[in-house]
């Protein structure tokens, strides 16, 4: 079920996500996501892309614009995935979550990078103790979302978004009926 939630989010976020900032063009942007959205089944894109992401932007979070920083941390988280080493799972999912709070403080109305760390947290377990930052983000993402501003990301994607919304079971019965409404 993740590999075809997520399948459909990138194929979404690929093909009908508006450009962000002036200053990151539209190529990059999609390169990023479709390598982001390929490592979540393969390791070895996961690593292209943090290779490609390091050797363009550095290793300076300041300078790098909150897009680039959420899907390094993504990136990361995906890494963690792959390992099998517990201690380097850890390491790697702290500093990735590390990395989308970092941008989230420079963009916390970000739709797209709001939604990309609830995916995350949605996915880990309840024992790692992010339960407050995956409620947060849900409470945005879906306030965000009954906005109906395509400024970000187009309306396409945002009805990708709702659907896996709905699908993760974590919205109340009044938030999946609007949620639902959406849809129509």
């Amino acid at each position: 079920m993740l590999k075809s939630i997520l399948f459909l989010l990138f194929a979404v976020l690929v093909t009908g996500v508006n450009a962000g900032k002036a200053d990151l063009d539209p190529s990059t942007k999609d390169y990023i996501r479709k390598t982001f959205y390929a490592g979540v089944e393969s390791e070895a894109k996961a690593e292209e892309l943090k290779e490609f992401i390091d050797k363009k932007f550095g290793k300076k979070l300041k300078s790098m614009d909150p897009f680039v920083v959420a899907y390094l941390g993504g990136t990361e988280t995906l890494l963690a995935k792959h390992a099998i080493n517990p201690f380097t799972k850890l390491d790697l999912l702290n500093s990735g979550l590390d990395k989308l709070a970092y941008a989230l403080k420079k963009q916390p109305r970000s739709l797209e990078i709001r939604f990309m760390r609830f995916s995350i947290l949605h996915f880990i377990p309840a024992i790692l103790g992010h339960a407050k930052e995956r409620d947060e983000d849900l409470a945005i993402v879906y306030e965000l979302l009954l906005k109906k501003d395509y400024s970000e990301l187009d309306k396409k994607t945002q009805t990708g978004l709702v659907k896996f919304l709905l699908e993760s079971e974590r919205l109340d019965k009044n938030q999946t009926a609007k949620m639902r409404a959406l849809l129509k």
